[in-house]
């Protein structure tokens, strides 16, 4: 049985209008299929990002961006069999856009990024809260 994509995405709009957002949550994040898998490691002073990128073969089509107490990471994997027919998919492929949530504001000037063996790693810093400085009162 040959299965479309787009009928799955169809039905989850509908199920979504009828039953409302929060009924599949669970269930439509483990079967999504349009931005890859990623796992976060934490310690006190460092966030590590995960992402599966399988089979990139340009790293410039990859675009990362950190914000304040998010990461989004944007491009295609591209399998390169186009040109046949897909009978079966459970490998993730083409464009993609994913926001990952951060466990804690991270510092945006100092990141770490680099791909192997389909391995997209991340490293991040939290935000160092800086305390204002004590202001000496005078008399006059």
């Amino acid at each position: 049985m040959n299965q479309n994509p787009t009928d799955f995405y169809k039905w989850q709009s509908m199920a979504k209008d009828l039953l409302g957002n929060e009924f599949f949550h669970d269930f439509f994040k483990q079967v999504k299929k349009d931005s890859p898998a990623y796992n976060i490691y934490k310690s006190s002073s460092e966030i590590i990002v995960l992402i599966n990128l399988p089979y990139v073969r340009d790293l410039s089509q990859i675009k990362l961006t950190v914000r304040d107490q998010e990461l989004q990471v944007k491009g295609k994997i591209d399998l390169g069999f186009d040109h046949l027919e897909n009978v079966q998919s459970e490998i993730f492929s083409g464009m993609f856009e994913a926001v990952i949530p951060l466990p804690v504001v991270v510092n945006t000037k100092r990141v770490n990024a680099n791909y192997q063996r389909g391995i997209l790693s991340v490293q991040l810093f939290p935000k160092i809260k800086k305390e204002g400085s004590p202001v000496h009162i005078g008399e006059k």
